[in-house]
């Protein structure tokens, strides 16, 4: 052995130090919060008092909706989050159920839009990504009372995987993303429709995080964004400059939105931003109670700011563009109606003001009636880790031949991972890091280039808090039914009122 060369095991010791140090530097750097844009976090007390102030007297949105145009609707996505809020705001300005089309691939199953007369609207299942099957949804006959009515397009269909990124996944998006939007274009312009309304994404806007820095970088590479809409107003800009495939493919749909946009057939964009709230099939606050019930949230974010919009204010954008694109009443738009500066353009919506993930996990602990809702925090840094080993896993399968997957024993471990699992992919930490938008401009005045847009709520916290209401009656039917069934026991308490943290007496 030479003693002049240092032991091998000194070498590995060193490196292992080394890179401890990195990952623990990584991990801080995650945590980095920008002190101007920090908000105030939600007590407990703020929170059980907008409870119980929206318990008695919710928020009304029928006051800052457009008045009713009297066309006819086609809402394709209507069964969904935002499509299906368009269709109860269209209902609750007075249009006639029989004016207003639902296409999608499933009926409508919520239990608000079926408790609100969303059943008597025309359904229609379909396929966005074949044209034959969107044909065959607008060519369906309309009542004889709205069929020579006008007709509007509010297209809020997607196909939603924020987590994937590599191109060569890109056409699991593409097809009802890019070529599904291309399909309904052309069919609805056919079939009469001079209005399309189109749901995209503030987030394509975002550049990608870069997690894996250099040591002495005070926070990942892109951790901190704000922005609006200018990317719009550029070139397309190359797909692994996109944080994921979901975004380049909202890019390029409003690309094509945008190019159709005339005077017979006026367009406009919607970017939500950044995380969609509103029901139980969200992937914010949704998806959150859905684990909740299986056991403890992990999470990554509790620090992170953002903006969080309601789909309420999502779809209360979309009818504020349709009413700023519209004719007036008896006018020969072809040649009295001048396109006003909105057509054709993206307009970020959002709820006012900045809130962080705490608050709204203190908020869904504090009001919700699973008990328990226990949020953890492991280090981030696991989580990269994590990320990354499912990224190339789902790699792995992809360039694995056929033949070798169906192969007896490979065919139960060459798996895809569960959808929770498979959204834990390096992607997911640009949209889930502090990415600020700016909806300033679709607050302006349609004669000044907006929408006219003023939120319907007056917070992030009075939206979450409705839906934490509404979450709340869901799980109390779902109780009932069990004690119905003689099931249940234990659970009858839980459902008499929420279950509120009560004060510690005083002298505890």
């Amino acid at each position: 052995m030479d003693l002049q060369q240092p032991p091998m095991f000194g070498f590995a010791a060193v490196v292992v130090g080394l890179l401890v140090l990195y990952l623990y530097r990584t991990n801080q750097a995650w945590k980095y919060v920008p002190q101007e844009h920090q908000p105030g976090e939600w007590t407990v007390d703020q929170i059980k008092e907008t409870y119980e102030r929206l318990k008695r007297n919710p928020v009304d949105f029928t006051k800052l909706v457009p008045p009713r145009l009297g066309r006819r609707y086609v809402v394709v996505g209507g069964s969904g989050l935002v499509g299906g809020d368009i269709v109860l705001q269209l209902l609750a300005r007075g249009e006639s159920a029989s004016s207003i089309r639902i296409v999608d691939f499933q009926p409508v199953t919520r239990h608000k839009m079926l408790q609100n007369g969303a059943g008597a609207c025309d359904y229609v299942k379909a396929d966005i990504s074949s044209i034959p099957s969107v044909e065959a949804a607008f060519s369906r006959p309309w009542p004889k009372a709205v069929a020579e009515r006008p007709m509007t397009v509010f297209h809020t269909a997607a196909s939603i995987r924020p987590a994937e990124r590599k191109w060569i996944f890109y056409d699991r998006l593409r097809k009802v993303n890019v070529v599904g939007v291309a399909n309904v274009l052309d069919v609805c312009r056919k079939h009469g429709a001079d209005i399309f309304v189109y749901t995209s994404s503030a987030s394509v806007g975002l550049w990608p995080l870069r997690v894996w820095n250099w040591p002495w970088q005070k926070c990942p590479k892109n951790h901190v964004q704000v922005y609006n809409e200018d990317d719009f107003d550029k070139p397309l800009r190359p797909h692994n400059e996109y944080f994921s495939n979901y975004a380049y493919s909202k890019a390029e749909s409003e690309r094509l939105v945008s190019g159709a946009n005339s005077q017979s057939f006026r367009t406009g964009i919607i970017r939500p931003g950044n995380g969609i709230y509103g029901g139980p099939t969200d992937v914010v606050m949704g998806l959150t109670v859905e684990v909740a019930k299986q056991g403890p949230v992990t999470s990554w974010s509790p620090h992170i700011i953002q903006n969080f919009v309601a789909s309420r204010n999502v779809s209360l954008g979309h009818l504020l563009f349709e009413a700023a694109l519209a004719p007036p009443p008896n006018s020969n738009f072809k040649q009295e109606f001048k396109l006003p500066p909105c057509a054709g353009r993206p307009y970020i919506i959002t709820d006012p003001g900045l809130i962080t993930f705490k608050s709204m996990y203190t908020l869904m602990s504090t009001i919700s009636i699973i008990k328990p809702f226990e949020f953890t925090y492991p280090p981030p840094v696991f989580l990269f880790i994590f990320a990354e080993l499912i990224e190339a896993w789902c790699t792995l399968l992809y360039y694995t031949p056929g033949f070798i997957r169906n192969l007896p024993v490979m065919n139960k471990i060459l798996i895809e991972p569960t959808s929770l699992l498979t959204n834990l992919q390096p992607a997911i930490f640009t949209p889930t890091s502090h990415t600020i938008c700016d909806d300033s401009r679709a607050r302006r005045s349609v004669a000044d280039g907006g929408l006219g847009y003023k939120s319907g709520i007056e917070s992030s916290l009075e939206g979450m808090v409705e839906l934490m209401i509404e979450s709340n009656e869901h799980e109390e039917r779902e109780l009932r039914k069990l004690l119905g069934n003689g099931k249940g026991k234990g659970f009858k308490e839980r459902i008499e009122e929420v279950v509120l943290p009560r004060p510690e007496p005083v002298g505890a």
